[in-house]
């Protein structure tokens, strides 16, 4: 019989990087219909805000937010052509094909112009991570900059 393949630190922190994805990907498909859902249940039953438990002086989509679950994502990515900000999730943001992002990656130049904070460690390692999948090639380093190829390796 043939032995199990022993998996290693880095691999298993890759699959569960990909399984958190793949369920925030999941939980983004499903938040406008369990907001409309929400939504519909509120009108229905005439609930205000206080027995909602929501302050009225806050905005309301983070109130919104907290009454339905779901969190508000950060959006690290940003155009360097415009003021378009994304997420990447289960595909990249338009963006970043439009305006050379896939070119530059594997011409092993810096793809720091296309972050929001450049010196945010972890926003810089995801996008590098989901840049090495989608292009096949290992960043630079120059791209790593100040991450080690341990930590990207660990991702």
């Amino acid at each position: 019989m043939a032995e199990a393949k022993k998996l290693t630190l880095a691999d298993i922190l890759a699959k569960r990087k990909e399984f958190e994805d793949m369920v925030a990907a999941q939980l983004e498909s499903e938040r406008p219909t369990a907001l409309a859902a929400v939504l519909e249940q509120i009108k229905m039953f005439n609930f205000t805000a206080e027995e909602l438990e929501l302050k009225t002086g806050s905005s309301g989509k983070t109130a919104a937010a907290k009454v339905a679950g779901t969190r508000t994502m950060s959006k690290p990515l940003k155009s360097t052509k415009g003021a378009e900000t994304g997420v990447w999730l289960a595909h990249p943001p338009k963006f970043l094909e439009a305006e050379g992002a896939f070119t530059t990656y594997k011409a092993g130049k810096p793809v720091d112009a296309w972050l929001v904070t450049p010196s945010e460690k972890k926003a810089k390692l995801n996008f590098l991570k989901k840049l090495s999948s989608h292009q096949s090639k290992v960043p630079t380093k120059e791209q790593l900059g100040e991450i080690t190829e341990a930590e990207f390796k660990a991702a």
